[in-house]
C-alpha cells in the first residue's frame, strides 16, 4: 500500500459516497486508476464496506453516552448477551467493546434524555453478575478533519 492508497482510504473514510471521478480530481490521478485501486483495496479486504452516518438528533436520540461496565467473569458471554438484548425505550446501543484493564465492557449508546439513561442503568443492575458501572456523557465529538459531530 502506497501513499495514493492511503489518500483514497482517507477520502472514502470521510465520505463513503464520493465518486471515483471526484477522488481522481482530489488525488490527481485518472478515474480508471482510482477504480482499479479501490477494487483492489476491496478485494484485499482492506475496505470492508461503506457505512451511513446517522443524524441522531433528528432521530430524537441526541445524547451520546459511554457506559463502562465491570462484569463477573464466570458467565461473561451470557451476561453480555443479556445486556445487548435489553430493550429500553429511547436507548440504542451503537457499539459494544470488550476491554482489557479496569473495565470489562464499554457501551457506546444513544439516548433521548438523561432519564432514559438512568432507566437503562437501573435495568442493567438487575442482571446478575454486574459489578460496577461508570457513565460518561459525550459533549461533542471532533473528527480528524477538525469538524464537530
Amino acid at each position: 500500500m502506497d501513499n495514493i492508497d492511503k489518500s483514497i482510504i482517507n477520502t472514502l473514510e470521510n465520505n463513503g459516497r464520493i465518486s471515483h471521478e471526484d477522488i481522481s480530481k482530489l488525488i490527481h490521478i485518472s478515474r480508471p486508476a482510482i477504480h482499479q485501486r479501490v477494487s483492489k483495496l476491496e478485494s484485499d479486504g482492506i475496505i470492508k464496506g461503506y457505512r451511513t452516518i446517522i443524524d441522531w438528533e433528528k432521530l430524537g436520540e441526541p445524547i451520546k453516552t459511554l457506559l463502562y461496565v465491570k462484569i463477573s467473569c464466570e458467565n461473561f458471554k451470557e451476561i453480555v448477551n443479556q445486556i445487548l438484548s435489553l430493550e429500553i425505550p429511547n436507548i440504542f446501543i451503537e457499539e459494544c467493546h470488550r476491554l482489557a484493564g479496569e473495565w470489562c465492557l464499554l457501551l457506546k449508546m444513544r439516548a433521548s434524555t438523561p432519564t432514559d439513561i438512568s432507566n437503562f442503568i437501573d435495568t442493567l443492575w438487575k442482571i446478575q453478575g454486574i459489578k460496577e458501572t461508570s457513565t460518561t456523557l459525550v459533549l461533542s465529538t471532533i473528527l480528524e478533519n477538525g469538524m464537530r459531530k
